[in-house]
């Protein structure tokens, strides 16, 4: 009978354990569970959206204009006192903050010559934004951050500043450089090449500090270097140039037909007639690349090369080109690039004399970038403006400043507040007992007619 009971006493203590790991493993997954769900999003507070309108109405320093933002409509929200009201609007105007200071005012495709794609900015992204900014009470620091953090950005928003009334050329050209600036990604990288056209320069910049700056000559005004960016992987030395079929035929193919001896004489061989006529021009001091050009593949096939013409660096106005980059110096800048004592001056100058093609990758690839910037800032403040060779910066002005021009009931600067069943999907996810998730900050984010309006 005893060990009957003591049988009975440990089959109830293994039960009893049973019971109790299936209890702890279904807690644990409880835990699991509870830890993968987005944390209940923080409603906007009086004090921070009150911080944000303060922001709104001082982002001109930024080269922007308040009235694109709808502060009217926010200070209304924030005077009624209404929860659901402030929640929607000041989500709204924060939103379009976040994207024109991360990816610059001017849409895609209305940006005059640019290809260069801005970082993209998903409303996921914004609402935690939202959150980080309400828990921090730090709305400007969070907007701040979005916007470029370079040494040319901050001299720029000072000087324009500091700017008095009255001065509106200068005024607009920073205002669109500040915009071009945005456009650019935020980590530029460690090292890279950055091409000024209006300036006719070409830096390697590592931070903030110049590294080398060359003279250069870009597209003419008929064929105009686009704004653009790759990668520079090597350095090719006493290059071909495959001559492009826009060129062919402009006037090599005539020369070819009229004067095929000539033509030999410059170097070009070819093969094909009309319009399967291709043309190569061999290596040599007469190639129109010159003698060195930067490995940079990309499908405009623009890129930075020697020059025979060098004359033309001479000129104050430098638009000559098809639309590669002509640089000055450029076994100087081979030099520089090819970072190691093995390659010296005299390495690549015994390369160019030996005649033969050869490329020399990068111990790292560089990024590279073509920028159209008519303000530009020194070390020490002072703006440098330049001429607007393609007539670019009027379409830009015009677009920074429509705010006002578009603002009507249906919205402050011409974006269409919204339908009210977005707004209240933004109040529900506020309610108690809702998912805990930003769906509904996400989705006024995400509906066309509130942040997109006019944007595209």
């Amino acid at each position: 009978m005893p060990d009957l009971a003591g049988r009975h006493e440990r089959a109830c203590l293994h039960g009893i354990l049973a019971v109790l790991m299936l209890y702890l493993l279904a807690l644990a997954g409880a835990v699991a569970a509870a830890a993968q769900q987005p944390p209940e999003p923080r409603p906007w507070t009086r004090a921070s959206a009150g911080a944000l309108l303060s922001y709104v109405e001082a982002i001109a320093s930024h080269g922007l204009d308040p009235a694109d933002y709808a502060p009217a409509e926010l200070r209304q929200a924030l005077a009624s006192g209404d929860p659901a009201a402030i929640e929607d609007r000041a989500t709204q105007s924060f939103g379009l903050v976040a994207r024109d200071l991360a990816q610059g005012r001017v849409r895609p495709g209305r940006r005059g010559g640019s290809l260069i794609a801005s970082d993209p900015l998903q409303p996921e992204r914004v609402a935690q934004l939202i959150d980080q900014a309400i828990a921090t009470r730090d709305v400007a620091g969070v907007l701040d951050r979005l916007a470029p953090r370079l040494r040319q950005y901050r001299l720029l928003r000072a000087a324009l500043a500091a700017l008095p009334p009255g001065r509106q050329d200068e005024r607009q050209r920073i205002e669109v450089s500040l915009e071009r600036w945005r456009w650019l990604p935020r980590d530029l990288g460690e090292r890279y090449l950055l091409v000024n056209i209006p300036e006719y320069r070409l830096r390697l910049i590592a931070g903030d500090a110049e590294l080398a700056s060359h003279r250069v000559i870009v597209g003419a005004v008929r064929t105009p270097t686009p704004q653009f960016t790759t990668m520079v992987t090597g350095i090719v030395f006493n290059p071909p140039w495959h001559v492009p079929r826009s060129i062919v035929a402009e006037s090599v193919g005539a020369l070819i037909r009229t004067n095929p001896a000539a033509a030999r004489a410059r170097g070009y061989s070819w093969s094909g007639t009309g319009s399967g006529l291709q043309v190569v021009q061999q290596p040599g001091p007469n190639n129109a690349l010159g003698q060195m050009k930067l490995d940079m593949p990309n499908p405009l096939a623009i890129y930075v090369h020697d020059t025979p013409g060098k004359a033309l660096f001479e000129e104050e106005v430098r638009t000559f080109s098809h639309g590669c980059i002509r640089t000055e110096h450029p076994f100087d800048l081979a030099a520089t690039l090819l970072t190691g004592p093995e390659w010296d001056r005299a390495r690549i100058d015994g390369l160019i004399a030996a005649g033969r093609t050869t490329t020399v990758p990068l111990p790292r690839p560089i990024p590279f970038y073509a920028t159209y910037l008519t303000a530009v800032a020194e070390a020490d403040g002072t703006i440098r403006h330049h001429p607007d060779p393609y007539a670019l910066d009027a379409a830009i002005v015009a677009q920074l400043h429509d705010g006002g021009e578009r603002a009507s009931s249906g919205g402050e600067a011409g974006r269409p507040v919204g339908s009210t069943a977005a707004a209240a999907g933004t109040a529900s996810a506020r309610a108690p007992g809702g998912s805990g998730a930003d769906q509904g900050r996400i989705a006024t984010l995400s509906t066309p007619s509130r942040w997109c309006a006019n944007r595209s």
